[in-house]
């Protein structure tokens, strides 16, 4: 598969999908597992020579925090909780959560607190990002990976 039409067809729609619906737990799963299988996809369609996918996940989270970020998450999905020795920002799928009335400095113009659930990716040292937030930015990051090649 063309990771381009990939990214298109793929990611975009299902980071779309997260924005407009910041509350929607299969959504945010949803593209957080798209914007992880793009990686596989540009390996597949870059690689040279043999071995996996490992390399480029660890130079494309070495140049982008969110993207390392929605790395992790998509392999705590996956697994259900990450035991290895690899520093991860997400170790475990329950860091994947739904929180409702949080408060959102960028809403203060408009209310002090969002009353509808949104979706946060929790890391390791107790931190929060909304998942729409992160998905978003790491789809703009993509697209400047697809345009250096």
């Amino acid at each position: 598969m063309d990771p381009r039409y990939f990214l298109n067809e793929v990611v975009t729609p299902n980071v779309a999908a997260l924005a407009d619906d910041r509350g929607n737990i299969r959504l945010a799963i949803n593209a957080v597992l798209a914007l992880d299988t793009f990686v596989g996809i540009l390996w597949l369609r870059s690689r040279a020579g043999s071995g996996d996918d490992g390399h480029l996940r660890d130079a494309l989270a070495n140049e982008s925090e969110s993207y390392r970020l929605v790395r992790d998450a998509a392999f705590a999905l996956k697994h259900g909780e990450l035991l290895g020795k690899k520093p991860r920002l997400v170790r475990r799928a329950d860091q994947v959560v739904a929180y409702e009335g949080i408060f959102d400095a960028a809403v203060f113009d408009r209310s002090a607190f969002d009353t509808e659930a949104v979706i946060w990716l929790e890391t390791s040292d107790k931190s929060a990002r909304p998942a729409d937030q992160i998905a978003g930015e790491v789809l703009v990051f993509f697209n400047q990976v697809i345009e250096r090649l």
